[in-house]
């Protein structure tokens, strides 16, 4: 679930939340609109705050998806 999400199904207000999470009402917001994602450490707050639904995985862009190209230590093929 994302964080805004989460926030207005919970009736939390964003700068209340801010406080729980000790950043910035501002600093919130860039992690909500993805200009900016938390550290390690923020996530885990976001995590235990929200029990557990919203977590690490929701501040991903989009699924995770293999890199193109050959496999390592696969040679290339000569084109």
């Amino acid at each position: 679930m994302r964080l805004a999400d989460y926030l207005h199904q919970a009736e939390i207000k964003p700068s209340a939340f801010a406080e729980r999470l000790g950043v910035t009402r501002q600093t919130l917001w860039r992690y909500m609109s993805g200009d900016r994602r938390p550290e390690w450490d923020v996530l885990e707050r976001i995590r235990a705050e929200t029990d557990g639904q919203v977590t690490p995985n929701d501040f991903l862009d989009g699924p995770v998806e293999a890199a193109s190209g050959p496999a390592p230590n696969e040679p290339r093929s000569a084109a």
